[in-house]
């Protein structure tokens, strides 16, 4: 979630989105956390801009910054949505349930942007990278995405290792991997005493995920949001004693593509 405060100034901050300049005037996104505001800053009014968005899944702290991101209002924008099919409801179908009144005053459909939805189907290429889709382990499910291009990133948020089935299919999507960027929210002994069946791992997962694929750097992510910097530090420091090319992901990092 989004957090705030002195005790969270390096890791804290915005909900989820990892964004990347595929070609000119051409943005690939995963996720539209809150995160994805600090992109308007980038796009004018003048266009034309094209956005792919990606979607790991429709919780709302990975489509909470939709609704304020203000090039949706922009005519010369061309906005890209690629998202999963759930309970036989495609992607623009669950957005429209979520982005109107009461709960927005403004609709998907009602923006000056051109709005295109794409349900995820296999490989998909998006200007200078491959975007492969795999289904992983949360409730109401989630999708993890692997991009090549020079180099390669493996993104699993919000999967909770433990099923045979999904870690499998992550472990063989990641393979050979540059980063892996790994949920870690919990540690085990959260996981072991309350929090089986959240939708979350924990850093020994991670570093085992990152071993199997035989990743050379992991970054964990999903950071629990009542975890001070200086406990993240810690949950960084005993990653590293399994997988010792591992950082803690926070605002604003980079991760070259």
């Amino acid at each position: 979630m989004c957090v705030s405060g002195e005790q969270y100034r390096r890791y804290g901050g915005n909900t989820t989105c990892f964004h990347t300049e595929v070609e000119p005037g051409h943005l690939l996104v995963i996720d539209a956390g809150t995160g994805i505001r600090s992109l308007q800053h980038s796009i004018t009014s003048a266009g034309p801009h094209r956005l792919s968005l990606f979607l790991t899944h429709y919780h709302w702290d990975h489509i909470q910054g939709l609704p304020m991101f203000t090039p949706l209002q922009y005519p010369g924008v061309t906005l890209d949505i690629h998202g999963a099919v759930i309970d036989d409801r495609t992607p623009r179908e669950v957005l429209a349930r979520v982005m109107g009144p009461p709960w927005w005053p403004v609709t998907l459909a009602e923006c000056r942007a051109t709005v295109r939805y794409h349900p995820l189907e296999g490989p998909v290429t998006v200007g200078r990278v491959t975007v492969s889709p795999v289904a992983l382990n949360h409730p109401q499910g989630v999708t993890g995405f692997r991009l090549d291009a020079a180099r390669s990133i493996m993104i699993a948020t919000d999967h909770e290792s433990g099923e045979p089935a999904a870690d499998a299919r992550l472990r063989e999507l990641a393979r050979g991997v540059g980063v892996l960027v790994h949920d870690a929210q919990y540690t085990p002994q959260e996981r072991r005493d309350t929090r089986r069946g959240w939708g979350h791992s924990d850093w020994e997962a991670a570093t085992a995920a990152a071993r199997d694929a035989g990743a050379r750097r992991l970054v964990i992510t999903s950071h629990d949001p009542d975890r001070t910097d200086e406990q993240i530090d810690a949950i960084r420091g005993m990653a590293r004693s399994r997988f010792p090319k591992t950082d803690a992901a926070f605002e604003g990092m980079t991760i070259p593509l």
